[in-house]
C-alpha cells in the first residue's frame, strides 16, 4: 500500500485498488499530476484506508483480486462511505458478472481492462462531476436548509419543549451516528427529525403528554397520530427537496430491512433516527447507558445493524454516563439534562424530564422570571451534568 502524486489539497482524491503492482505504478505515473492518487494492492489494504477515515471522491477498483473481488470490496466500502463514486475495471472473462453489478447500481461505470490512460481520465472526470452534482451540491443545499431548521427548532423547543426539545436531541444523536457511518444525504436527518414531530404540536396538551410518555394513548388518538404523515406531507409540499425528507419520515416507524433496494439511503437514515428516538426515550426515563443499551438490544433486529455498532462507539455502554446531581434551578447551565419535570409554581409543565438545557430554554426562563412577581420555578432540580451537550457551540 503506498501513495503517489502531488499532495495538493485541491486535487481530487482518487483511490486505485489493484493486486498488480505494475498497474499501480502506471497509474501513479500517468495520473499522479492530475489527481491526488492513493493506491492499494489488495482489498484488505483498501478497507484499512477507508476504515481509518480516509475519504475519496472516486474509487477505481479491479474486479479480479485474490481473497475478495472488486464487487464485494465496493459493497464493504459502501458500509463505511456511501458518498464515494466507484468505477469497476474488468477483463472479458468476468465482464458479464461485473456488468450486472454495475447495472444494479453497485458502481458508476464499468471499464474494460487494460484501460488506456486517456479513457480512464475521461471516466474519472465524469465520476467527479457526478460526485459534485449529487454529493457536494446536495451537501451544500442541505447545510443551508439545516441552518434554517435548527434556528426554527430552537425557538419551537423553548415554546413546545415536549416534542421539539426531543427532536433537537434526536437530530443531534442521529447526525453523530450517520457521520460515524458516513451515510449519504445526512442533511435530511435534521429536517426529518423536526417534521416527524410536527403533527404532535396540533394535539391538545394532555394528549401530547400521554403520547410523549407513550402511556394511556387511546385508540382514536393513535389513529389520529397515524395520520400525521399526510398532514406533514401537505405542509411541506411546496418546499423544494422536501419530498426527499418525507421518504425518511415515512420509514422511521418501520423495522429496517436489508433487502429493501428501493431507497436504501432513506431506510438507513430513518433507522438511525428511530434508534436515536428510542435512546432518547429511555434516557428521558432516567435510565443510564447500560440500562438504555439493555432496553434497546432486546429488539436489536429492528434497527440497521451498523447503526447499533456506531451508537456503542459514540456512547460506550460500559460508561454509566453523566453524573446526576441536585442543584439550584437558578444555576442551570447549557448542556445539563433535566432528570425530573420542571414545573411552574402553578403545576404547569415547563420542560419535561429528559430535556437538554440550551440557550433558548434559559432565555425563556429568564423572561418568565422578569414577568413574574416572584420566581415561578422550584428552588432546586435534579439534573445530569458532564454530557457532551455542554461542549456544543
Amino acid at each position: 500500500m503506498q501513495q503517489g502524486g502531488f499532495i495538493m489539497k485541491k486535487l481530487p482524491k482518487i483511490l486505485f485498488v489493484d493486486d498488480e503492482q505494475s498497474v499501480l505504478k502506471g497509474i501513479e505515473l500517468n495520473l499522479g499530476r492530475k489527481y491526488y492518487v492513493t493506491v492499494a494492492n489488495s482489498a484488505n489494504d483498501a478497507l484499512e484506508l477507508i476504515q481509518k477515515g480516509d475519504a475519496f471522491e472516486v474509487a477505481v477498483v479491479d474486479y479480479v483480486m485474490p481473497s475478495m473481488n472488486g464487487a464485494d470490496l465496493l459493497k464493504e466500502i459502501r458500509r463505511c462511505d456511501q458518498s464515494m463514486v466507484a468505477i469497476l475495471l474488468t477483463g472479458a472473462t468476468n465482464y458479464e458478472y461485473a456488468s450486472e453489478f454495475v447495472r444494479q447500481g453497485g458502481a458508476f461505470r464499468l471499464l474494460s481492462k487494460p484501460c488506456p490512460p486517456d479513457e480512464l481520465i475521461e471516466n474519472i472526470d465524469a465520476a467527479l462531476l457526478h460526485y459534485n452534482e449529487v454529493v457536494a451540491d446536495d451537501h451544500t443545499l442541505g447545510e443551508i436548509m439545516n441552518s434554517v431548521v435548527r434556528s426554527f427548532t430552537s425557538v419551537l423547543a423553548a415554546a413546545l419543549p415536549l416534542y421539539f426539545g426531543r427532536s433537537q436531541r434526536v437530530m443531534r444523536m442521529a447526525t453523530e451516528i450517520a457521520k460515524k457511518l458516513r451515510l449519504r444525504s445526512i442533511w435530511r436527518i435534521d429536517s426529518a427529525c423536526v417534521f416527524s414531530h410536527l403533527g404532535f404540536a396540533t394535539l391538545p396538551p394532555d394528549v401530547q403528554l400521554r403520547a410523549y410518555q407513550n402511556e394511556g394513548v387511546k385508540p382514536h388518538e393513535l389513529e389520529l397520530i397515524g395520520s400525521f404523515g399526510d398532514f406533514t406531507r401537505e405542509m411541506l409540499s411546496t418546499i423544494p427537496k422536501m419530498h426527499e425528507v418525507m421518504k425518511v419520515v415515512d420509514l422511521i416507524s418501520e423495522d429496517y430491512c436489508d433487502s429493501n433496494d428501493d431507497d436504501k439511503d432513506s431506510a438507513k437514515l430513518a433507522s438511525v433516527i428511530r434508534l436515536a428516538k428510542h435512546y432518547d426515550y429511555f434516557a428521558s426515563k432516567g435510565q443510564n447507558r447500560p440500562m438504555i443499551f439493555e432496553s434497546i438490544l432486546k429488539n436489536n433486529s429492528i434497527y440497521y445493524r451498523d447503526a447499533l455498532n456506531a451508537l456503542s462507539e459514540i456512547r460506550p455502554n460500559e460508561n454509566g454516563g453523566p453524573q446526576v446531581v441536585s442543584i439550584e434551578t437558578k444555576d442551570l447551565k447549557k448542556g445539563m439534562r433535566l432528570q425530573e419535570d420542571l414545573l411552574l409554581e402553578n403545576g404547569t409543565l415547563f420542560a419535561p424530564q429528559g430535556s437538554i438545557v440550551n440557550p433558548p430554554l434559559l432565555y425563556v426562563m429568564n423572561n418568565y422570571r422578569v414577568c413574574s412577581m416572584k420566581d415561578p420555578f422550584p428552588q432546586r432540580i435534579t439534573v445530569s451534568q458532564g454530557s457532551s451537550f455542554e461542549n456544543e457551540p
